[in-house]
């Protein structure tokens, strides 16, 4: 059964759907629309399927993908679905829907004493839809791991306008988990509309301390010692020498030497074990303590707000734990054969490695886009990819599970194959 509206043109069916001042037409046939609800994003696409028309998300940077698809195009955001819909503070879970960015639910959590946990602020700009959707390297935290893995039921609507909603229970009770087969697939399976995240009560303490270490290479290697001792920090970054004078007013290292600053968090009798299982992986790496102020500085740079000196990183290489060393050795020689200035500092340590952020100059002007991609190609050589890198293919049950429900390929078409 057919509802008269289908008969509309498709930009009169989806202002039906949503209402005439959630809908834009960008272009002929292109249109973006803004629904308020769940139900309203299955009108959307239920019309946008008898239209024949291609769906694609749109998240918290509204940015438009570019598509060579014939077909009329609806971009949905996810800017009206921004609620928490339900908060239970004694499972520590929160329901809400994907529109909100991540710091704004950080901004809702916080007086109550809660958090998403200790997680890149930058990551958190984007919404939690883009966030949940998008699978790249770089969106966790040693303490608390990948943030897609807190997330404990999605709803979501399919090619076909129905609405799922995954089962939130223990994990032997639920038996096949869609959830994971929506996480990470980039609106192809279905189009996220709310999720219910695990959440962290706010840690009693924070204690951070820092180091100086004989080399990149122990001090990476004293990073992963603590790592495999179960030490949990919430943050580590290992400054080169270069990186150090810029932020620390000009400090000297001793040659080769590096600086390394750690964060911990919990209980207090907790972080302080953290901290002191770091130590003593430093100390066997033949690093010392230094100055507590260090660390304080770094951290309120990155958590809260206080400005970096100097201008953003050019390249954010991720490596996997071997291929930290070759990665930042490649793109240090590269540059310098170049006689581009180049400093280095790396962060987001996890189990399955860390992310290095190179900043390269040419005089006093960041350097052109040719030698950035010159010392990219130096970086992928030696086994790092790009921070933002996305794949490209979905694994072969997930594209049996698209055509199944999805044999038009209308959800978010040319993302991935």
């Amino acid at each position: 059964m057919t509802d008269a509206s289908d008969d509309f043109s498709l930009g009169r069916a989806l202002m039906l759907a949503v209402g005439y001042e959630h809908v834009e037409e960008l272009e002929a046939n292109n249109y973006r629309v803004t629904p308020g609800s769940s139900a309203e994003v299955a009108e959307v696409i239920r019309r946008a399927g008898t239209h024949k028309a291609a769906v694609h998300p749109l998240g918290a940077g509204g940015r438009l993908q570019r598509n060579t698809d014939p077909r009329p195009r609806v971009f949905i955001s996810t800017k009206r679905l921004d609620q928490v819909l339900q908060l239970d503070e004694t499972s520590l879970l929160v329901h809400a829907q994907v529109g909100l960015t991540g710091l704004e639910l950080e901004r809702i959590l916080s007086p109550r004493g809660l958090s998403l946990g200790d997680y890149p602020p930058v990551v958190l700009t984007s919404s939690l839809g883009g966030i949940i959707a998008v699978r790249t390297p770089g969106k966790s935290s040693a303490r608390h791991g990948f943030l897609e893995d807190a997330v404990v039921g999605v709803s979501a609507v399919l090619a076909d306008a129905r609405t799922v909603h995954t089962r939130i229970a223990p994990r032997r009770s639920t038996g096949p988990d869609l959830a994971r087969a929506l996480c990470g697939s980039e609106g192809t399976i279905g189009f996220i509309t709310s999720a219910v995240l695990r959440i962290h009560k706010k840690p009693e303490a924070r204690l951070t301390a820092a180091y100086i270490v004989p080399s990149i290479d122990s001090a990476i290697s004293a990073v992963y010692l603590a790592l495999r001792e179960e030490a949990a920090p919430s943050g580590l970054r290992i400054y080169d020498a270069a990186e150090t004078a810029l932020h620390y007013d000009g400090l000297a290292l001793p040659e080769n030497h590096v600086l390394m600053c750690a964060a911990t968090a919990g209980p207090t009798d907790l972080a302080a074990c953290d901290r002191d299982l770091i130590t003593s992986a430093v100390l066997a790496e033949g690093g010392r303590t230094t100055d507590t102020a260090l660390a304080d500085l770094w951290w309120r740079r990155t958590h809260a707000g206080e400005p970096s000196p100097g201008p953003s990183p050019s390249l954010q290489v991720m490596a996997t734990p071997s291929k930290l060393r070759p990665v930042y050795r490649a793109v240090i020689e590269q540059a310098k054969s170049m006689n581009i200035t180049v400093r280095a500092h790396i962060s987001r340590f996890d189990a399955d490695g860390a992310v290095v952020f190179f900043t390269l100059l040419e005089g006093d002007e960041t350097a052109s886009a040719s030698i950035v991609g010159t010392c990219e190609q130096a970086a992928g050589a030696a086994g790092g990819w790009l921070l933002g890198a996305r794949a490209t293919k979905l694994d072969t049950y997930l594209r049996a599970l698209r055509d199944a429900i999805d044999p038009d390929r209308i959800m978010n078409p040319g993302t991935l194959a």
